[in-house]
């Protein structure tokens, strides 16, 4: 990780006061309710080999993508902690509180940051996503972790800022713990500004047939991964 660029962005999400970085739990008894059961889950199944972190686009593999799901990633015995509508400082707040406690599982996947983009500057929302990395690190120092690229979502001005904030990202790969994908230009259409109708539903949430780009696109690097020692 390139550490003047960490204190810069760090530098300029304090003074902006803005919360990406800063742990939060979501809004609402429901999203309480999604956090207490994973908390559960992990309780109960301490040997739980892998983890999909996410906002709505991870949590909806048990949805749209429940087919691709549950052809690669449920024998594996995957446990998809994916929340809808969660933002960087969400997924913090849940790893700080019990997620992960007692785990020591061979991969995180983590897809995060397109919900922030409304509130919070690129530098911040690589911050946050940053934040998280180093979160996980501490509380799985054995565990790699595979950072997703955020995906397209329509249009022109979400694809700069996202082609940017995963241009900043894209540095916290080491290639020992912290693994990264691009696969941004995998779901855009031939139209800058509009992604590949066919991957998505809405624009900005995948159907099936994204999540099986999806899968086709991370397997050979998330394969090689979990057979890592």
């Amino acid at each position: 990780m390139k550490t003047t660029f960490f204190a810069l962005i760090c530098l300029v999400a304090i003074c902006a006061g803005q919360g990406p970085s800063i742990p939060a739990p979501g809004a609402g008894a429901l999203w309480m309710q999604r956090h207490n059961s994973f908390v559960a889950n992990t309780a109960a199944n301490p040997s739980i080999p892998i983890i999909f972190y996410g906002d709505s686009i991870t949590d909806w593999w048990s949805w749209q993508g429940a087919p691709v799901f549950n052809r690669y990633y449920a024998p594996l015995g995957v446990a998809n902690y994916g929340i809808a509508a969660d933002q960087t400082q969400h997924v913090l707040w849940r790893i700080q509180n019990g997620e992960v406690a007692g785990l020591n599982p061979r991969l995180v996947v983590l897809k995060i940051g397109t919900n922030n983009l409304a509130s919070a500057s690129i530098p911040e929302i690589a911050v946050g996503i940053l934040t998280i990395i180093r979160s996980l690190r501490a509380h799985l120092p054995n565990t790699r972790i595979l950072l997703l690229s955020v995906l397209p979502r329509n249009g022109v001005a979400n694809f700069n800022n996202i082609v940017t904030l995963n241009s900043l990202i894209e540095s916290y790969q080491d290639e020992e713990f912290v693994y990264y994908l691009d696969m941004f230009n995998d779901f855009t259409s031939d139209v800058w500004g509009t992604v590949d109708s066919n991957l998505f539903w809405d624009g900005l949430h995948l159907s099936e047939a994204g999540y099986q780009r999806w899968a086709d696109l991370m397997n050979p690097l998330f394969n090689e991964l979990i057979q890592q020692k």
